[in-house]
């Protein structure tokens, strides 16, 4: 009896974790299209928005989509069998778009500007149980508004999960900020 009610549980999880990716990538597309704007700058014209810019943020958010339900791993980089910690799942979405970041969040933090209006691509930042707001130690990739895809902790997969809202996960429910990886790398969107 708990084996066949562990396999519905499982069936459940499995297709509340697909209506919410999909969910997630219609949300992502509908912001690609809308070409939602950071803060640290004017948006774009029609017509100049630099496709490769957006194109990379859409390969890294495909990584790590799927890399969902990967084991969460201290000091992980992946491949899946072998699991990620957050820094090292997001430093790999990034790696799969061509985009060198560093490996640490604290690192991740330091080095990539700081943008005030998140998009999707963009990473975002909590203090986490091993860092402050000046040296954050956990990080996630925005993939909508107030979701992202995360290495949460040991014991939990890498997940969809939302952040800054009252039903986000402990830790994820005040952000520290949010960087753009594409922007330290001289691209713009």
């Amino acid at each position: 009896m708990t084996r066949r009610r562990g396999r519905r549980c499982r069936r459940r999880r499995d297709a509340r974790n697909a209506a919410a990716a999909v969910a997630a990538g219609v949300v992502l597309a509908a912001l690609v299209r809308a070409g939602a704007g950071h803060a640290a700058g004017p948006a774009p014209q029609p017509g100049t928005q630099a496709p490769a810019a957006a194109s990379a943020a859409a390969t890294a958010i495909a990584w790590a989509r799927a890399q969902l339900g990967c084991p969460y791993v201290w000091g992980g980089t992946g491949p899946c069998g072998t699991g990620f910690d957050c820094s090292g799942l997001v430093m790999q979405a990034w790696a799969a778009a061509g985009i060198a970041i560093p490996r640490t969040s604290q690192q991740q933090w330091a080095a990539d500007p700081r943008v005030a209006d998140p998009r999707p691509g963009d990473l975002v930042f909590f203090a986490g149980g091993d860092g402050t707001p000046a040296a954050p130690g956990h990080v996630g990739l925005v993939i909508g508004p107030h979701l992202m895809i995360e290495a949460y902790a040991p014991g939990y997969p890498v997940r969809i999960s939302p952040f800054g809202t009252a039903t986000a996960a402990p830790g994820d429910g005040d952000p520290v900020g949010f960087t753009d990886p594409l922007a330290h790398a001289g691209a713009s969107r």
